[in-house]
């Protein structure tokens, strides 16, 4: 992984056009906090994505968004209810400007575990929004 920070940073001089997002300071680090939901770790990859998303600016929705609603996957897959309805609230104005079939995806599977705790208070009360955006069609 370090290699490949090393290797992102790198500038190969070229006046060419920039790949990539400019809201991403660390690719690496975004993709790991990623990989690491899919990966079934998800109390490390909550912690990387905390790390990353402080760096992105608010001014990025499209990115809070994308990888706010993965973050609070991997809380509420990690057990951490209250804090992955906290992450999750803020970010539902977002959905409609950053919507794809990504964060829908991830809505859905946020939806699903959140589910599994139908009486808890924080879910009650964020359930019927998030149940509406998570069905909602992504055209």
């Amino acid at each position: 992984m370090l290699m490949s920070r090393r290797l992102a940073r790198q500038e190969d001089g070229s006046d060419g056009p920039l790949i990539g997002s400019m809201d991403l300071p660390d690719p690496v680090g975004m993709v790991t906090g990623w990989c690491l939901v899919d990966l079934g770790r998800p109390r490390e990859a909550g912690e990387e994505l905390d790390r990353q998303l402080a760096l992105v600016g608010p001014d990025a929705v499209r990115m809070q968004v994308r990888y706010g609603v993965r973050r609070a996957l991997a809380y509420a897959s990690a057990g951490e209810i209250d804090h992955a309805c906290a992450l999750t609230a803020p970010l539902l104005d977002g959905v409609a400007t950053a919507r794809s079939a990504t964060v829908t995806t991830d809505l859905r599977r946020l939806a699903g575990v959140l589910s599994r705790y139908s009486d808890h208070p924080s879910v009650r009360q964020l359930g019927p929004r998030l149940g509406t955006l998570s069905r909602s069609s992504t055209s």
